[in-house]
């Protein structure tokens, strides 16, 4: 299952995995995903209209899927919100929540209801998707990075919880992908700050990261080369997640990729 199939990142993960040979559950909240199949020949594809942050919605939509298809193997989360821009004392705090609701919430409501069926089977891999901010301060991004730092620990946290069930659980850093969030940032350089300014023309000067990058560590920490890898945060961009298949064990036996704190020597 990709939820959020429809925005830049989803639909390249949702394309990758097709492209390995995957069932792919595919999940939108406004507009339909890509489809690669218009015809549903295959019969390998399905589409699921999904607000995360409705937790009720969440159980149907996984129900359907693993009844459409079969029990559920991998689940990506790739939905996410940017949130309201700017000073903390001048944002509706109602949007500011909102953020959370998605990009955390959402993330807890889905692997809440994919748990069950991946510990009776006695395996599975859950994918989130944290963002810029999630591992140091950015100003005037308040509720954005809050929710994705919160995201991080959760996939930490929920990581060493399943270790025991066979259930991996990581979170993919994108990098600076052109998108839907992009677009909004643009429409508010006003309250961004400096920083985002010199983001924006970094981003207009080189094009951005593909999400394809994304893409191809989502398969990666989806396949059994990543077995023993959970509970951490890797950037498509500046990890070298490529040639990580040996070295799982010294990964799991320290604090690499995770969010620590670091003391004073």
């Amino acid at each position: 299952m990709v939820a959020g199939a429809s925005g830049t990142i989803g639909a390249s993960v949702a394309r990758r995995f097709y492209q390995e040979g995957a069932r792919l559950a595919l999940t939108y909240h406004a507009n339909k995903p890509w489809n690669p199949d218009p015809e549903g020949q295959s019969g390998r594809i399905a589409w699921y209209p999904l607000d995360v942050a409705d937790h009720g919605q969440v159980r149907e939509v996984m129900s359907r899927a693993q009844g459409d298809f079969s029990p559920l193997d991998v689940l990506v989360n790739c939905t996410g919100a940017m949130g309201p821009i700017g000073p903390l004392e001048t944002l509706d705090l109602r949007e500011w929540a909102r953020a959370f609701e998605i990009n955390l919430f959402g993330s807890v409501n889905l692997a809440h209801a994919a748990l069950p069926e991946m510990k009776r089977r006695g395996r599975g891999k859950i994918l989130f998707f944290s963002g810029g901010g999630a591992a140091y301060g950015r100003p005037n991004f308040s509720s954005y990075s809050s929710s994705k730092a919160a995201l991080v620990r959760f996939t930490e946290t929920l990581g060493q919880e399943l270790k025991a069930s066979n259930i991996q659980v990581n979170a993919i850093a994108p990098g600076a992908v052109y998108s839907r969030m992009w677009d909004e940032m643009r429409a508010a350089t006003d309250s961004g700050g400096p920083k985002l300014l010199e983001e924006l023309k970094q981003m207009e000067d080189t094009g951005g990261v593909s999400p394809e990058r994304a893409a191809g560590l989502a398969v990666f920490l989806a396949s059994e080369r990543s077995a023993g890898l959970t509970g951490r945060l890797f950037s498509a961009v500046w990890d070298d997640w490529e040639h990580l298949e040996d070295q799982v064990q010294k990964i799991a036996s320290s604090d690499i990729f995770t969010l620590r704190r670091i003391p004073l020597r």
